[in-house]
């Protein structure tokens, strides 16, 4: 009897509330996984703008010797030509660069390789001693320093670039006999 009382007395409040909270954790879960308009309209998210990258600059000892290496590479452009160009970078190790400041105001790099000090050279002469002009902004061009001799590095790179690859040569020589057989 007293529990029949209690039942009467307090299920029906006790339902409701229950029944209220659960429809609004409902309605706020919905917000928040945007199934439910929003009571607010939401900011419009400004996009960042892209940056372009600084302009690079050439500050250190490292990066200039860094762009003579990718300034040969990028002129390496057959299998030949990169090769020799690992062939050169094996034998010349002594890299050397030195900051030049003109009256201006402005610097360049000095970057060079010296291998006299080496005393049985069995490489191509013009390795011994080879340098660079690193500016700044990146631009490498060789030096007429030392018997121009980065220039004749580039020079020979740049022919090898422009003759065939051994490999392309071979496969287009098998496939001729190949179809003179065929005749």
């Amino acid at each position: 009897m007293i529990f029949s009382n209690f039942v009467k007395k307090y299920l029906s409040p006790t339902l409701v509330i229950s029944l209220l909270t659960v429809l609004a954790l409902a309605v706020i879960g919905c917000e928040d996984f945007s199934q439910f308009p929003a009571s607010e309209p939401p900011e419009a998210e400004e996009k960042p703008e892209v940056q372009a990258p600084p302009p690079i600059t050439i500050t250190t000892e490292d990066r200039a010797i860094l762009a003579v290496y990718q300034h040969l590479l990028s002129q390496a452009e057959s299998y030949t030509a990169k090769a020799y160009l690992a062939d050169f970078y094996a034998a010349c190790d002594r890299w050397k660069a030195e900051s030049e400041l003109f009256r201006d105001g402005t610097s360049m790099w000095y970057v060079a390789v010296n291998m006299t000090g080496v005393w049985e050279w069995e490489e191509r002469a013009y390795w011994q001693q080879a340098g660079w002009f690193v500016f700044q902004d990146g631009t490498v061009i060789p030096s007429n320093r030392l018997k121009a001799n980065a220039l004749r590095i580039e020079a020979e790179l740049q022919q090898l670039s422009l003759e065939p690859d051994v490999t392309q040569e071979e496969t287009t020589e098998g496939d001729v006999e190949d179809t003179e057989e065929l005749k």
